[in-house]
């Protein structure tokens, strides 16, 4: 079986349900696990620095700069769901000794993010962020078990139509 459905059986397994074999079943469970598999996925990479979900990426600076505040506006790419980290200074320090979320501060940029925007007075700036992650086969047990989770909890209430499972 698949990760997908691995990570769907272990939520209906939360709630005390049977498995499907396949999202694409014509039952009320397939349907509704389905409906919230991307939201729940996406939501639970949010959560946390998962490291096998990371990705480092140079965001290019936009042509058109902030109104005000700040110096430079960058694009996040589409498939970073949470920044994590924005460097000022990439190449001339050695960062091998870091964890991804224990830069120095002098190796840190000053920035906000609004919308899908990081805006900064830095040019350029090197990031880490958290990706959407379409191959379940990497996803980490941990992981697995939180998305579970929320999956879970969101589906719990429409498959058992029970407020005592959705708490």
């Amino acid at each position: 079986m698949s990760a997908r459905i691995d990570a769907v059986n272990y939520a209906l397994q939360y709630l005390g349900e049977q498995p499907i074999t396949s999202l694409d079943d014509d039952s009320d469970r397939a349907l509704t696990m389905k409906s919230f598999y991307y939201i729940a996925r996406d939501a639970t990479l949010e959560d946390a620095n998962w490291t096998f979900a990371t990705r480092r990426f140079q965001p290019v600076r936009n042509a058109v700069d902030p109104v005000w505040g700040w110096t430079a506006s960058y694009t996040i790419p589409a498939d970073i769901v949470r920044v994590t980290t924005v460097l000022r200074d990439w190449g001339s320090n050695s960062v091998s000794g870091y964890a991804y979320y224990d830069f120095p501060e002098e190796m840190k940029s000053a920035h906000v993010i609004e919308g899908n925007e990081i805006l900064s007075n830095d040019d350029p700036i090197y990031c880490l962020g958290i990706r959407e992650m379409d191959d379940e086969g990497h996803y980490s047990p941990l992981f697995l078990e939180a998305f579970a989770a929320k999956l879970a909890y969101l589906a719990a209430l429409p498959i058992t139509a029970s407020m005592q499972k959705q708490q």
